[in-house]
């Protein structure tokens, strides 16, 4: 998907995180511990790997945003009700492409514990959400272009790829938890 705008983003992550939050919200606990295979994690672990990483990619998009406003990279208004085109479109689609024939190993900081409960970790995703969504009219007023961090898989993302990239993060391992479920016999 290509972006122009942050609310094309924003709209993007909400309706991933709907789909997300239908397919978990209810799981028993028997379907959160299910796994794809031994040694793999369990859809209770992938939420929590999510409810971890996520709060941090927020926290590296708020730095951003600030370094972007301190270093004067401000737009004008465009006065167009929040819809501001962003200096240039906006796209995931190579990282989302990889990621579907990529393996990847989390780095220990965002390896899940294994001992927080789904509901907990819904509720960690649902405060770093409304973080990210409040820093909208920041995120609308600066120009993120120029602003790179690595990736540790990915390499450098700009400042909006970053922000782009919490649904597809989200979407990569909705898909896991899909395919978990979809795997199990029939009650």
């Amino acid at each position: 998907m290509i972006y122009h705008s942050v609310a094309e983003i924003l709209s993007s992550l909400a309706e991933t995180r709907a789909r997300f939050l239908s397919r978990v919200e209810n799981l028993n606990d028997e379907q959160a511990n299910l796994r794809a295979a031994p040694g793999t994690w369990s859809i209770a672990e992938i939420v929590e790997h999510l409810a971890v990483s996520e709060p941090r990619v927020a926290g590296l998009i708020e730095k951003l945003v600030g370094k972007a406003e301190s270093d004067g990279h401000v737009r004008e208004s465009a006065g167009d009700g929040g819809a501001a085109r962003l200096p240039a479109p906006v796209s995931v689609a190579e990282q989302v492409e990889r990621s579907r024939v990529e393996k990847y190993d989390a780095p220990d900081a965002i390896r899940p514990s294994g001992s927080v409960s789904v509901a907990d970790s819904l509720a960690r995703l649902r405060e770093t959400r409304s973080a990210v969504e409040s820093l909208r009219p920041r995120l609308e007023r600066v120009d993120g272009t120029a602003l790179r961090f690595p990736h540790p898989a990915f390499g450098p993302l700009d400042l909006y790829q970053w922000l782009a990239f919490i649904g597809m993060h989200e979407e990569r391992h909705l898909r896991q938890i899909e395919s978990i479920l979809e795997a199990q016999p029939s009650q």
